[in-house]
């Protein structure tokens, strides 16, 4: 053989074959590489791209001893390749991206993010690929819990206690950097406008000391609240004084105010020293007829506020001598001027509801007065009205009250209005109605009564009589609770009130007529 091989015509045939074998490996590649580029050409139209979004990132590591931050929720996966390829591997949905962590020391490290049941004939491009992940020892204390709420959030008339949480404690698992965070455990829970004790369960959550939320578990994830709910509001009598001096001749017999008791809203400790309001003064001077006067109700020292906010005060006067005499006279010689038909309008109209009145729409009126001052006075000069700022959804009856000239008195045919009042329609209103479970002075609770307004101008139909029968009956200002609403109603009611009088100017000058008739 060795022989055979030192011969240089063996040397040369095997170079040829060498060199032919050569030849045919490259032109087999470029003719398979050519048949690849037809074969593609003819293929891509049978290829496709799908992104996948939102796709969740399983994490493997030791749950049970450590904890893993930075790993994001979710990835976004685009693949390439033949369509029907595609289309098989999103519907059957099981794919999956992970981070393998299980080999790693604890601290700071970049891992790829992989995936699992994509078949091999896919381009798969993951993003993020890389993340920076911190391994950190798991760890676990106990806190105590504390409620958060405000304490303002209760109805008005109330307060809130303190609250107590059941358990008191809770665990708190997370990385040992997390819990050294760890400034506040809270239950929060929200009042709502409450007017009795609340017990809800509220989600216990884990803050810095800056008030943010901190990724840890809590376990229980829940506790059991409970917040006193009491009612700060205390029924006291009042007492009037006089204030001034009279007219000349005039003598006050009697300040008579139209309720003996009035709600104070603050808190217990001042509830406590507070048994009566006195010394109300009530402003008298210069006054020489009968006549109603409004006061403010004082404030007393560390009470918040007082319903009603202004009561009316009857004065009686009585004069002497030449004067009364007089007044005599003058209302003998009265006479008296019918008119028809006067419509009624509401006042004192709420926002909250809608207003019908039922009947009557009109009335007839009875003037009475010197006759060079019925001979001036037309229908336009007398207007008549039902106040319904005190009242509530339903049926009702109210006084009609008439708004005339000073000088004359009138009676009218009808003395009172039906009225319907329907609540209006309000997302996220509930106007609840409780009982007030309220301590009572040394006198007995007494109905706020509604302002009669005796007298010409104001007291309906009464002329000069000033009948008790033009009184509303007790169904005009009570909505359900007849102890406790007509307070409050009387409070709510204060603006509607006032415009009424306001619409009502004469009341006084009024008041004067009928006593002097």
């Amino acid at each position: 053989m060795d022989k055979l091989m030192n011969r240089s015509w063996v040397m040369k045939i095997i170079a040829l074959l060498l060199a032919f074998m050569l030849y045919l490996s490259v032109n087999l590649d470029d003719g398979a590489s050519s048949s690849n580029k037809i074969l593609n050409r003819s293929s891509s139209a049978n290829t496709g791209v799908e992104t996948l979004t939102d796709v969740p990132v399983q994490v493997s590591y030791n749950e049970k001893n450590r904890i893993v931050r930075g790993v994001p929720d979710t990835v976004i996966m685009t693949l390439e390749g033949p369509k029907n390829i595609l289309a098989q591997t999103k519907l059957q949905k099981d794919y999956q991206a992970y981070i393998d962590l299980d080999n790693l020391s604890l601290g700071q490290h970049r891992v790829k993010v992989q995936y699992r049941n994509i078949s091999d004939n896919l381009n798969v491009v993951v993003k993020p690929d890389i993340v920076n992940v911190t391994i950190e020892e798991r760890d676990s204390k106990q806190f105590s819990v504390e409620a958060s709420y405000d304490k303002n959030k209760v109805k008005n008339g109330y307060e809130a206690g303190e609250a107590t949480v059941s358990p008191r404690a809770v665990t708190v698992t997370g990385a040992s950097s997390q819990l050294d965070q760890v400034a506040y455990v809270k239950a929060i829970i929200d009042l709502d406008n409450a007017s009795k004790t609340v017990t809800k369960q509220a989600t216990v959550v884990a803050l810095d000391k800056n008030l943010n939320k901190l990724n840890v578990t809590v376990q229980p994830e829940t506790v059991n609240v409970t917040i006193p709910v009491r009612n700060i509001s205390k029924k006291v009598p009042i007492d009037v004084i006089q204030e001034g001096t009279p007219g000349d001749g005039v003598n006050i017999t009697k300040l008579e105010p139209e309720t003996d008791t009035v709600k104070i809203i603050g808190p217990s400790d001042s509830l406590e020293k507070i048994d009566k309001i006195d010394n109300i003064p009530v402003d008298v001077t210069g006054i020489t007829k009968s006549k109603d006067i409004k006061v403010n109700v004082p404030v007393p020292d560390g009470i918040d506020s007082v319903s009603p906010k202004q009561i009316t005060v009857h004065v009686e006067v009585d004069k002497q001598g030449d004067e009364k005499d007089a007044e005599e006279t003058d209302a003998s010689a009265a006479e008296t001027k019918s008119f028809k038909n006067l419509p009624v309008s509401l006042t004192g109209q709420s926002s909250k509801y809608t207003y019908e009145l039922l009947s009557p729409t009109s009335v007839d009126a009875d003037v009475k007065g010197p006759k060079s001052d019925l001979d001036k006075l037309t229908k336009s000069g007398i207007s008549l009205s039902a106040n319904v700022g005190n009242l509530s959804a339903g049926e009702h009856t109210v006084p009609i009250i008439i708004n005339s000239p000073d000088s004359v008195t009138s009676t009218l045919s009808t003395k009172q209005a039906k009225v319907r009042v329907t609540a209006k329609k309000q997302s996220g209103t509930n106007d609840e109605q409780t009982d007030d479970k309220e301590t009572s002075g040394s006198t007995s609770d007494k109905e706020t009564k509604p302002d009669t307004g005796t007298g010409s101008g104001t007291n309906p139909g009464t002329g000069n009589s000033g009948d008790s029968a033009d009184k509303p009956s007790e169904e005009t200002d009570t909505p359900e609770d007849n102890t406790d609403t007509p307070t409050d109603s009387t409070e709510t009611g204060d603006d509607s009130s006032n415009q009424s009088d306001e619409n009502s100017t004469p009341v006084d000058g009024q008041t004067d007529n009928t006593s002097g008739n």
